[in-house]
């Protein structure tokens, strides 16, 4: 017999006889299917000047629309709505704001950040710098941004020895998916309103140049989405009502639908952003603090960039929701919609963020309770005193001209502002949550040289706060704030010293100074004036681009807040008689037309 092995062989040729030929086709692999349509959501917080709980620390009071607890809350439940493909971004200025801001930069700043306790509890994704964020120097910056959980984002932001990156200035991020691309830009007004020891060897480009450069880079890694974070918003202001969501629908183009805000070079660039740089999907915006719900500017491509902002404080989330489609190896966006959900009564606190942050909060209410002297009378603030020569404009400006003459630069004059309705001094015991209600910003203090032609320029921008007065049909009597030209803030009509003027509110814009001297003679352009004013103003905030003109002789270190603080501190028995001077009048008289009646006639009202 044959060997097994060999018998086994011829089988099996054998057996191979039989048995028909077929062909070995390779097979396909197997196909991937198609991801389906999703949404994306873009959340969104914007000058939020450390607002965590609803309470107004100038005030003392509750204020139910308001706060990142509060926030929280809207966070969590827009979340819910669409698990799972969510980013959360701010768009700056989240450091400075109230005196839980000042706490804990420069009276303690040992302790974690309670924003950035908040908002690690929150789990932001990013951050973009607003310009408030350099106020304290850049040790109280660098630490925030070692507590945080995500990026902080500032492309334009560069070291001014080389031009390189002096931060992150994008993120590429998976989101269900979908890879969006996250561009951070500030407004380059910075280097204007900061003092130059705040923010040493930096510089701050243009917004618009920087997202020429990035955008595209972000698309060749791979984006998707493309989404531009700015501490800058629309250079426009509606003309219709800002606080109607079609006001902000209008054609960009139509003069009569947009008035200038008076921005410095560069400031708000947003809508240019938009408009010149493809690529971009969504610009989430700040700065103006507006409630912008929506706003679509058509881009060189012909395509629709949506463009939002969350107003400020706390006040709104932005919420922005793009349908995405998976087409030729990659998501696209097929439509897009966005809304402001608003924080009110109805809305509770984050019970996490409230416990995480009650210490933080309680601290400062503390803080600021502290007793710092006494008045004979009240300081009346708001409209009341912006529409008269008031006790409270001479007090900032009396505080102003001391700390200059104490500084070594006397000067010949001082300009201020009531930014806000709420900041006043009441009569007998003065808190120091009283003193910071009159001057909520960190503004600091300048003594600039400038000309008669710079004085008389700046005066007429700043009657360009009251609507041109009609004394046929006068405004309402019972809303003193229909008087002012609506898109101009409170903090852009200052109030001077120890120069007699006046202006005709009958007149239109820019001829309005009736009279301007000083000692008792007519002003004249070349005529040389030192003055005391605040870093914004000085730096051409406001669109006061005139005082750029000038020489800054001395800035302080200490905010002007702080020197009223130690004012009043230094000054018991503070009488507003004794501080009010009169020296400037408004024809006609607006504060006998909303309030001689029911306030009684005041020292500089005739």
């Amino acid at each position: 017999m044959l060997p097994y092995r060999l018998r086994a062989a011829v089988l099996a040729l054998g057996v191979g006889a039989f048995l028909p030929l077929v062909a070995c086709e390779p097979s396909d692999p197997p196909t991937e299917p198609t991801p389906e349509p999703r949404t994306v959501r873009l959340l969104q917080t914007s000058d939020l000047h450390t607002n965590i709980f609803p309470w107004d620390y100038f005030t003392g009071t509750a204020d139910a629309s308001r706060g990142l607890a509060k926030v929280a809350t809207l966070v969590q439940k827009a979340r819910a709505e669409n698990p799972d493909c969510n980013l959360l971004i701010d768009s700056g200025d989240t450091i400075q704001g109230t005196p839980l801001g000042t706490y804990y930069a420069l009276v303690d700043n040992a302790p974690k950040h309670p924003m950035a306790v908040a908002m690690n509890a929150l789990r932001y994704d990013a951050m973009a710098f607003g310009n408030h964020e350099f106020n304290y120097g850049l040790n109280v910056l660098n630490k925030f941004k070692g507590e945080v959980d995500f990026p902080l984002l500032g492309a334009n932001v560069r070291k001014s020895a080389d031009g390189a990156e002096a931060f992150t200035p994008y993120l590429i991020k998976d989101v269900c998916g979908v890879k969006v691309g996250l561009l951070g830009l500030v407004t380059p007004g910075v280097t204007t309103w900061e003092r130059p020891e705040n923010i040493p060897g930096l510089r701050f480009d243009d917004p618009l140049e920087t997202a020429r450069t990035y955008v595209p880079r972000i698309r060749e890694a791979g984006a998707d989405i493309v989404v531009v974070a700015i501490h800058s918003g629309p250079d426009k202001q509606p003309t219709g009502r800002a606080t109607d969501p079609a006001s902000w629908l209008a054609d960009y183009s139509d003069p009569t639908k947009w008035a200038d805000r008076g921005n410095l070079e560069g400031e708000n660039e947003a809508v240019q952003i938009a408009q010149q740089v493809p690529g971009i999907d969504v610009l989430l915006t700040g700065h103006t603090h507006q409630p912008i719900p929506k706003m679509l500017i058509k881009n060189t491509e012909g395509k629709d960039v949506l463009l939002i902002q969350p107003n400020r404080w706390g006040s709104h989330l932005g919420q922005v929701d793009l349908a995405v489609a998976y087409e030729g190896g990659h998501w696209s966006v097929t439509a897009k919609d966005s809304k402001l959900l608003a924080v009110d009564a109805s809305v509770t606190e984050d019970a996490q963020v409230a416990q995480l942050t009650q210490s933080y909060h309680d601290n400062t209410k503390t803080y600021v309770s502290a007793k710092l002297g006494t008045t004979r009378a009240a300081f009346p603030g708001g409209y009341a005193a912006r529409y008269v020569d008031s006790a409270l404009s001479d007090l900032i400006n009396t505080v102003q001209e001391e700390a200059a003459e104490q500084s070594g630069h006397p000067v010949d004059f001082s300009l201020a502002a009531l930014f806000t309705d709420e900041g006043k001094l009441p009569a007998g015991d003065v808190s120091l949550r009283d003193a910071y209600s009159i001057y909520i910003y960190d503004n600091t203090l300048y003594v600039m040289r400038i000309n008669g032609s710079i004085l008389r320029r700046a005066l007429e921008l700043n009657a360009q706060y009251f609507a041109q007065w009609n004394p046929s049909a006068p405004p309402e009597a019972s809303k003193p704030e229909s008087a002012k030209v609506a898109s101009v803030q409170n903090y852009n009509w200052d109030i001077y010293s120890k120069i007699d003027y006046g202006f005709d509110l009958t007149k239109p814009a820019g001829s309005r100074l009736t009279h301007l001297k000083f000692n008792g003679a007519d002003v004249t352009d070349n005529q040389v004036f030192h003055i005391a004013i605040n870093n914004y103003r000085a730096g051409g905030g406001g669109g006061y681009t005139m005082f750029k003109e000038g020489t800054v002789e001395w800035t302080s270190a200490d905010g002007v807040r702080d020197y009223i603080a130690r004012y009043i501190q230094a000054h018991p028995s503070l009488d507003p008689d004794a501080v009010n001077t009169c020296n400037f009048s408004l024809t006609p008289d607006p504060y006998a037309h909303f309030f001689k009646a029911s306030l009684g006639p005041v020292k500089c009202s005739p």
